[in-house]
């Protein structure tokens, strides 16, 4: 994918073929529904496809860097924006269901990929204090502090998929993200304030859902 997150979906959807949408489509609205991923049975049976059918095409998002398997199984692990396992970015769906966001910025996309309601749980990276943000009819509602931060490498070395981009986080204000990159001086990063990137954000995740059937 993008070493830029900004741009990262819109490459996705521009790259995706209908298979493959069908195949993600497939898989979201499971953990949406359930709280995981479906198994390969579950796929060939919703979609009317061959289990050869959904491997390849498993095979095919794997090497997009969109989801990433268990190794030697087709257990999904991570699927992008989602992570399968506890991150720093908690999503909380009106439905009680709780999910987990790759990074800060997936965590701000996804309800407007998913056209979706949801509370952000995450902490400072420098402080560890709680953070929260409310997203309600695509606007940020609510949030614990006036002037949250992201911090985002400006190149991603490591597959998104596999690491679930553990360097794209928020800060509670811009004294200690500037604290921070004083301790991290090796990093090179590009600095956002959430409600000036926002608009930015949902302009990119509303295509991801758009071609993916979720708006």
């Amino acid at each position: 994918m993008s070493t830029d997150k900004s741009t990262q979906e819109e490459q996705c959807c521009c790259a995706l073929m209908s298979r493959e949408i069908e195949v993600l489509k497939n898989i979201f609205q499971t953990i949406l529904k359930f709280g995981r991923t479906p198994t390969t049975t579950e796929m060939r049976l919703a979609l009317k496809k061959s289990r050869s059918n959904i491997t390849r095409t498993l095979n095919e998002l794997e090497k997009k860097d969109i989801l990433l398997r268990k190794r030697g199984t087709q257990e999904i692990v991570s699927i992008y924006p989602l992570s399968l396992k506890p991150t720093e970015h908690e999503i909380l769906l009106e439905n009680g269901k709780r999910l987990f966001a790759m990074c800060a910025v997936d965590a701000l996309g996804m309800p407007i990929m998913f056209n979706r309601n949801i509370k952000v749980v995450s902490r400072c990276e420098k402080c560890k204090q709680k953070i929260t943000i409310e997203i309600r009819n695509e606007e940020i509602a609510r949030f614990s502090h006036p002037n949250i931060m992201i911090w985002s490498p400006r190149r991603q070395i490591a597959p998104a998929a596999e690491t679930c981009c553990p360097s794209v986080n928020f800060f509670c204000c811009k004294e200690h993200l500037e604290e921070w990159t004083k301790e991290n001086p090796k990093l090179n990063g590009k600095i956002s304030e959430i409600k000036q990137v926002f608009p930015r954000i949902k302009q990119c995740w509303r295509v991801y859902g758009e071609t993916l059937g979720f708006r």
